[in-house]
């Protein structure tokens, strides 16, 4: 997967209503053109896990993109 770009994942989940799961985060991902980077970013995440805003996104796709855990 390649680096997860902060600003191109807040962009693409500026309309997103938190809290949420992976699901709604690639929902609204996908409606907003999301491309492979982004998409692939957030279907990294649990699909069990909620998150209360964009930061506790990143934190956990930043975890997971260096191979850490939230």
């Amino acid at each position: 997967m390649p680096d997860p770009d902060r600003t191109s994942l807040e962009q693409h989940l500026s309309e997103t209503e938190y809290p949420c799961g992976r699901d709604e985060l690639l929902r609204r991902a996908a409606a907003a053109g999301g491309g492979d980077s982004v998409l692939g970013s957030l279907g990294g995440l649990s699909d069990s896990d909620r998150y209360d805003n964009f930061d506790a996104v990143w934190a956990a796709v930043s975890a997971k993109h260096i191979g850490g855990a939230p």
